[in-house]
């Protein structure tokens, strides 16, 4: 967590002069503040996740890939983090595939387990959904602000999928998952 540095050493007396307003000075100790903490917090607040050729045996419910962030993240600055996705997938079927992004404050589940309890899908429903065609690639990409998170905890993500039961879904060419705390 960041510091308040500069508060300890300025005070708004230090800042005031002739022309601003009475008080003005506050404003400009504020501003110097958040920029300090900006300055020291973290630069690498960040993970990510590829994967090539990841097959999921489907079961008719949504189960984890097992692919997510090699380490949690502990959001420092505004409790949210913005994750971005692209995946490339196909099924064995011609029934609807879907893939999720999750958010879990455990461990993430082994590829065709099912989420946790507690975890929560993070970007609603699913990249995509409807009839694919037996084998053909389907690429899909999102991007979404997980907000509302308790900057006391840490988080890890990972995708899940979700396929006709007794097929094979497959996430391949490099999918990706990318999760970072904005500046």
């Amino acid at each position: 967590m960041a510091q308040t540095e500069l508060l300890e050493k300025l005070v708004p007396d230090h800042w005031e002069s002739q022309k601003p307003q009475p008080g003005s000075g506050t404003n400009r100790v504020k501003w110097l503040q958040q920029l300090n903490d900006v300055i020291r917090r973290p630069v690498m607040n960040r993970g990510s996740a590829a994967t090539n050729a990841t097959a999921t045996n489907c079961t008719g419910a949504i189960q984890s890939t097992g692919i997510g962030l090699p380490n949690s993240l502990r959001p420092l600055r505004y409790g949210e983090f913005t994750i971005k996705a692209r995946v490339t997938f196909n099924i064995n079927s011609t029934g609807p595939a879907f893939v999720y992004v999750y958010r879990t404050l455990g461990a993430i589940p082994a590829n065709g387990a099912a989420p946790g309890g507690g975890d929560v899908i993070v970007g609603g429903d699913a990249f995509t959904g409807g009839p694919t065609s037996s084998g053909v690639n389907q690429s899909a990409s999102f991007s979404f602000i997980d907000t509302g998170l308790d900057k006391s905890k840490n988080y890890q993500y990972y995708l899940a999928v979700k396929g006709p039961n007794a097929t094979v879904h497959n996430l391949v060419n490099n999918s990706q998952l990318f999760v970072l705390e904005r500046a």
